[in-house]
């Protein structure tokens, strides 16, 4: 049944700071968010609990992912470090360098650092220790994102990009799906991955890229939402966007499928009505589904998705 609306926005907690990373981890079901300087790191409970916000002795904070109920990873411009025994006397470890981006599996355990050396760093917990395992990516990865049970990387090949699916955390595996994008994708460096939708975008840009996968066939469209993106997350066959003007807009898989050359028209919008600009944005949907959002004057949101 796919989603109808965005509702209830609500801020559940503030870290007074830019909103740089989000990451969510299924159990426990936890959402995180990193701001940038001051660098602060937010863990709030999706369903019931309490919140904590861990200050941080870093620069900056870039990117976020989590591990387990007690460890995360932040990343700080070209670090990784680990944030240990986050709900009692949380510590911090660098655990990776030479990092350009960072993302965490779902299910936890398991997170992606891509290299500026071209290659990729497996990061895995057992207990409250972080193992760094290094190895070299099948060719030259652009972004890259981790889904329950696949690892999406959209890679440049001669004469444009492609997007890969390899099953697993990492993309070391064969890829079990592969799409050429694109001409126009060449400039999107920011994905957001599902299991029938995802999305490349460019942060300012209103265009942007879908893949669809359906009967175990991709497929590749370009979209203008109409109006700058400064963030975007999929679930099932539903995109969210956050614009530059405060608001987030649905666009359901009926949407999407009718849309032309021209700028769309939102299954639903509403007005945040937080501070500054949506920056970065996931969606749970276990149990209730919700569209979480960070912004750049430093509110953690929750917003309702209720469904048709």
């Amino acid at each position: 049944m796919p989603y109808k609306s965005l509702s209830a926005p609500r801020r559940v907690e503030s870290l007074d700071a830019d909103v740089r990373g989000a990451a969510a981890i299924d159990n426990p079901g936890l959402v995180a968010m990193v701001s940038a300087s001051p660098a602060r790191l937010a863990v709030v409970p999706i369903g019931s609990g309490t919140n904590k916000t861990v200050n941080l002795s870093l620069g900056q904070g870039d990117e976020v992912a989590m591990l387990s109920r007690d460890v995360a990873l932040v990343r700080s411009e070209n670090e990784v470090w680990a944030v240990i025994d986050i709900h009692h006397r949380a510590k911090t470890e660098r655990v990776a360098s030479d990092v350009r981006s960072l993302r965490g599996h779902p299910l936890g355990g398991h997170a992606l650092a891509l290299t500026w050396d071209g290659n990729a760093i497996d990061l895995s917990v057992s207990g409250s220790e972080v193992e760094a395992r290094p190895f070299v990516l099948r060719g030259n990865v652009k972004v890259a994102d981790l889904g329950a049970v696949d690892t999406t990387v959209v890679v440049e090949v001669p004469g444009g990009l492609e997007l890969r699916m390899h099953p697993g955390p990492t993309p070391e595996p064969g890829a079990n799906g592969r799409v050429g994008l694109p001409a126009e994708a060449k400039k999107f460096d920011r994905l957001s991955s599902g299991t029938a939708l995802h999305v490349l975008y460019k942060k300012g840009d209103s265009a942007a890229c879908l893949v669809t996968q359906r009967g175990g066939r991709l497929a590749t469209k370009m979209i203008d939402v109409g109006v700058p993106i400064t963030c975007a997350a999929v679930s099932e066959t539903s995109l969210v966007v956050g614009f530059a003007d405060g608001r987030a807009a649905l666009f359901d898989g009926a949407t999407l499928d009718a849309a032309g050359s021209g700028p769309m028209t939102p299954t639903h919008a509403l007005s945040l009505g937080a501070r500054g600009e949506p920056t970065t944005m996931l969606i749970t949907a276990k149990g209730s589904a919700w569209v979480w959002v960070g912004t750049s004057g430093g509110e953690v949101l929750r917003v309702s998705l209720p469904r048709k």
